[in-house]
């Protein structure tokens, strides 16, 4: 059953569509409160005299115990005031966290007025792990996450929501595989743009592939648990890796410049769109879905405008390089995943929305990464290092999706017509140590062909990248002779 939040509240609540569809009302969607329990019968009374004296709440944060702990001010390890007044304070924010609490027991808090005469500009969710501890299923506990959105958008339809995928824990192996499937439920069905955003910062918890523990501060209580919660430091992290988005959809700008977000590694956090173009990302991203899903491409290009305005379906509103794009692909069934002004952070939010979803192509050819090394107002400079840890998630993310196909990691192209261009040296270093990184994995191929469009001098001509950025025709050329001694391409 596919259930878009688009369709509320114009249509009808969640759960009048799932009985009409035959599905049963289960625990994660039955509204039921925890008022026996003294100090949550407190908390929620404390709530509605505070809604009621701050009509004025700009952002509402909804969950369980990971969102209440930011009302903590314990150091070491739960200390999360200093994280709430950067980021949320100055934004009138209520937070609406109980701890323990499932998506029946944010359901009945909504119903039982805790937002009631509110107009926040976002609602911040993060609900669902306690379903899924408790043993409740995947699919039961996406059901319970839709009902709640659906009821949000009931009591707040002017509110843009931010929904956070689960983050990752050590509970149990059940628990984890089961939020994993949640989170790709949720991926697929809400997409940036509407009313919903979906974003999953689970990277911030990683080191090395690994579950970061020292984040977490379950191990250190006095009866040590598992990792489940986020302690002082993750709980940080989780809100510099949320804050570009949740500026985007409230419209104020970020909380703080975000080249002081250093700590977190921007390039593996997936997100939408981040800069204006010259062409529309939300349409051109309904294309390419409508595309892959009527073609069998033999060869798939991922990138940014670089890949994006040499040609191939879907049609870009200009290209750079109509004839070499003949002389590559003429004949073949190819696919353009490029995105003008596109990051590796936005490559994998594609990715996890369907861009790849059943795509087996004999060949991808993956050459992004430029872009992170530009800073704007928006998303700062990525050092090489972190480049590279984008650029390898992508990797393996399509390698997951389709291990047979080969995968064709390009270097990043040079930029500026001199050799001191300012991000020569950091290009340079992207690509010396994807070529370590690339070596000898199985099914990938690493090609850096940016020595090719240089003169001895180092000096770039206008003739192969009239801007010092974008490739001409004649610089397409070079790109494609380069494919074609990779034996990516098909003789003519």
């Amino acid at each position: 059953m596919r259930i878009r939040v688009r369709t509320f509240p114009k249509l009808c609540l969640l759960l009048s569509v799932c009985a009409a569809a035959g599905v049963a009302q289960s625990a994660a969607t039955t509204p039921a409160d925890r008022m026996k329990e003294p100090w949550w019968a407190r908390r929620h009374a404390a709530i509605l005299e505070k809604v009621h004296a701050e009509k004025d709440a700009e952002l509402i944060l909804l969950g369980d115990s990971i969102t209440q702990n930011y009302e903590k001010a314990d150091p070491p390890d739960e200390d999360f005031q200093p994280t709430w007044r950067r980021f949320y304070n100055t934004r009138k924010a209520l937070n609406l966290g109980f701890s323990g609490d499932t998506t029946a027991h944010v359901l009945w808090r909504l119903e039982h007025g805790e937002v009631d005469g509110l107009r926040p500009r976002a609602v911040v969710l993060l609900i669902g792990t306690n379903n899924t501890a408790r043993g409740q299923s995947a699919g039961e506990t996406a059901q319970g996450i839709d009902a709640v959105i659906a009821k949000v958008h009931e009591k707040l339809p002017q509110s843009a929501i931010l929904l956070l995928g689960l983050l990752p824990s050590e509970v149990s192996p059940e628990k984890s595989a089961a939020d994993a499937e949640v989170n790709r439920y949720l991926a697929k069905h809400y997409e940036a743009e509407a009313s919903v955003t979906y974003l999953d910062v689970s990277p911030v918890f990683y080191q090395d592939s690994q579950l970061n523990r020292a984040i977490f501060y379950d191990a250190r209580l006095k009866t040590p648990r598992r990792p489940l919660h986020p302690d002082t430091n993750g709980q940080r992290l989780m809100a510099e890796a949320i804050e570009p988005t949740l500026a985007r959809l409230m419209g104020d700008g970020p909380r703080q410049y975000l080249a002081a977000l250093s700590e977190v590694n921007t390039a593996l956090i997936p997100v939408p769109r981040l800069e204006r173009d010259s062409y529309d990302w939300d349409q051109r991203h309904r294309d390419v879905l409508e595309a892959q899903a009527r073609m069998k491409p033999e060869i798939v290009l991922i990138g940014d405008s670089i890949t994006h305005f040499w040609g191939g379906p879907p049609k870009a509103n200009h290209v750079n390089g109509p004839k070499s794009w003949e002389a590559a692909f003429g004949g073949m069934e190819v696919l353009n995943l490029g995105f003008g002004w596109d990051r590796t952070q936005n490559v994998l939010w594609r990715l996890q929305h369907g861009e790849f979803a059943g795509l087996h192509p004999k060949t991808v050819i993956l050459n992004i990464g430029t872009n992170n090394l530009t800073g704007t107002v928006n998303a700062r400079a990525n050092t090489p290092e972190e480049v590279v840890q984008g650029i390898l998630a992508i990797r393996d993310k399509i390698q997951a999706a389709s291990p047979q196909s080969r995968i064709l990691v390009m270097g990043i192209f040079p930029r500026g017509f001199q050799p001191g261009s300012r991000l020569r040296a950091p290009i340079a270093r992207v690509n010396q140590l994807l070529a370590a990184a690339l070596a000898g994995k199985p099914g990938t191929t690493f090609l850096d062909i940016s020595a090719r469009f240089l003169e001895p001098d180092g000096t770039l001509p206008k003739r192969l990248m009239n801007d010092g950025t974008h490739p001409t025709d004649e610089g397409y050329a070079i790109w494609v002779h380069a494919l074609a001694e990779a034996g990516v391409l098909r003789p003519h």
